[in-house]
């Protein structure tokens, strides 16, 4: 634990000592007023960090107006600077072309209290515009945890659409296997019928090929008969003539 707090607070000097090699001192114009100002160098798209610094500004409840060119709070408390009214003035702005392009961020601030000191107003100024690079990070890493977070959502979406799928189909799946099952038992079900109707059909083939037998002796039975009749018809029509 002692050793990760050491490699953090290392990584939090190093953090503070780039961002105060970055941090340039100037001055700036604002109407009739020339003040001391800090710019620093950012290397982000420039309408990123202008969201960034509006966040920042709305962070620290501030009401803000664009003036001389300039993102600014007049005449208020900024706890991030000062404890009593200043009025702030912010800048961002692309320099440079192409693959040389920067964002550069100009941060002054200024007094009507001409008996506040002066100095610490400068020097906290200038640690604002220092930890413009951690708040830039900070900024970038909480629009791309959000985009994620939606990112997230939409995975989670899609993971429970596709589990209903998989759902709805494993339902379809075991209704469509028990209609299976259902049909298989019928089947047996006829087999046994079918068993039962085959051996009637074996029985009645069976009484065809004995009536088949009966009948070769009726019909020898029969043309006997015929003769008989014909025998007896030619006696009496005999005996008939005789008769007249």
């Amino acid at each position: 634990m002692i050793k990760k707090g050491m490699l953090m607070l290392a990584a939090a000097l190093v953090a503070l000592s780039v961002g105060a090699q970055n941090v340039q001192e100037t001055s700036v114009t604002i109407g009739i007023l020339t003040a001391p100002a800090y710019t620093v160098n950012l290397d982000k798209d420039a309408k990123v960090v202008q969201d960034a610094m509006n966040q920042r500004l709305k962070d620290m409840k501030l009401k803000t107006k664009k003036t001389e060119g300039y993102i600014a709070a007049l005449d208020q408390v900024c706890p991030e600077i000062f404890a009593t009214p200043i009025s702030l003035y912010t800048k961002v702005e692309e320099q440079g072309k192409k693959k040389d392009k920067v964002t550069v961020v100009t941060v002054s601030a200024i007094s009507s209290d001409l008996t506040i000191d002066q100095a610490a107003l400068r020097n906290s100024v200038r640690q604002f515009a220092e930890s413009m690079v951690q708040y830039m990070n900070r900024y970038e890493a909480m629009q791309k945890m959000e985009a994620e977070q939606d990112n997230l959502k939409k995975a989670e979406k899609a993971a429970a659409s596709a589990a209903s799928v998989v759902t709805g189909l494993e339902k379809d799946i075991a209704s469509a296997q028990k209609k299976i099952e259902d049909k298989k038992a019928e089947i047996e079900k006829l087999k046994g019928k079918i068993s039962d109707l085959q051996n009637d059909i074996k029985s009645l083939e069976n009484e065809i090929e004995k009536n088949k037998g009966k009948k070769s002796d009726a019909q020898q039975k029969s043309a006997e008969a015929q003769q008989n009749v014909k025998a007896a018809e030619q006696e009496v029509e005999r005996w008939r003539q005789q008769a007249q």
